[in-house]
């Protein structure tokens, strides 16, 4: 008898453990992930924005709850993302390129921008008033930038041939780069859309519009990607990989619906103005599986060259890109 009992608990117990086995596993399933996204105060952010406004993340094919904090400074964001304090952080190619080249560390991209000549996104504009010809001009000037164009721009001083030591280099948040501009306090500044746009309203036409980048770093100028780091996605591949959903279907929402891309970059930066919303440019996006990791190289390769980041980074063997494989569900 005491033995027929002792079956019982056992098979009872076995029963438990794996309806726990099983259970466990879909009740994680059915919730939705909680994470923590850094962006820049730029354009590039607005795919994390729409995916937010428009119920994306919320979508039961998708699951996701994000909180999303803007942060000027790439270096601050990649900190974080490091230190575990955010989950992703969308932030300039070039500056994400420096992170590892300097530190070792790998980032895993799964969602780039890409900027383009034909709708700008960012350009050099002097101030009322000076002679700007030619690239070569800078030499003697005073560059107003934003922490996350500190490091192409540096290249692209390089680039030109003149000496490095003749440019001045300020650094602003985004929002005071045209207030600099106009007081007097830099010769010229290189600001991202939105701010590009705003710029255009109150400035004449920028030098090397939408060109800066392409024509002195690399073509196609790879603008920015949503990263995490390579422990994250070991430990959290349910989240990159619903992450990635988000993206793959705000990807496609937003092909449609541009207009409406607009709309939602303007009220993410506090823009009224109907005119100045239709004016504003868009970047390309490109899904994982669409990113160059030829071009990210070239990318790296030509920053070394220009002194930007130390030598010896190889993006293709760090395999930087996530795979479209290894983000099936």
């Amino acid at each position: 008898m005491k033995l027929k009992h002792i079956l019982t608990v056992v098979i009872i117990l076995l029963a438990a453990a794996l309806g726990a086995i099983l259970i466990i596993p879909l009740v994680k399933l059915s919730r939705p992930v909680q994470v923590k996204v850094l962006v820049e105060p730029s354009v590039s952010s607005v795919p994390v924005y729409y995916a937010q406004e428009k119920g994306i993340f919320e979508d039961k094919a998708v699951k996701v709850e994000a909180t999303i904090e803007r942060v000027e400074d790439p270096t601050k964001a990649l900190a974080a993302l490091a230190s575990g304090q955010a989950d992703f952080a969308l932030v300039p190619w070039p500056e994400a390129l420096r992170w590892m080249s300097e530190r070792g560390d790998t980032l895993l991209c799964f969602f780039a921008v890409e900027f383009k000549v034909a709708t700008p996104q960012e350009g050099l504009f002097p101030r009322k008033g000076l002679r700007f010809d030619k690239i070569s001009d800078l030499e003697g000037k005073t560059v107003g930038l934003t922490p996350g164009t500190e490091t192409a721009m540096r290249a692209a001083i390089v680039s030109t041939e003149i000496d490095p030591a003749t440019v001045t280099i300020k650094v602003y948040p985004s929002e005071e780069l045209l207030v600099a501009l106009e007081s007097g306090e830099v010769d010229l500044i290189l600001p991202l859309e939105p701010y590009f746009t705003l710029a255009k309203v109150h400035l004449s036409e920028p030098f090397a519009e939408g060109a800066m980048f392409l024509k002195w770093i690399n073509s196609p100028y790879l603008g920015s990607g949503l990263f995490v780091t390579t422990e994250y996605f070991h430990d959290n591949e349910l989240a990159v990989k619903r992450m990635n959903k988000a993206m793959e279907l705000t990807y496609l929402e937003m092909a449609k619906n541009q207009d409406t891309t607009r709309a939602v970059l303007a009220r993410a930066f506090g823009i009224e103005d109907e005119q100045l919303i239709e004016r504003l440019n868009l970047p390309g996006f490109q899904r994982t599986h669409e990113i160059d990791q030829n071009a990210i190289q070239e990318l790296a390769d030509k920053l070394e060259i220009y002194g930007a980041i130390p030598k010896g980074l190889n993006t293709m063997d760090m395999k930087v890109v996530i795979s479209k494989e290894e983000l099936r569900d």
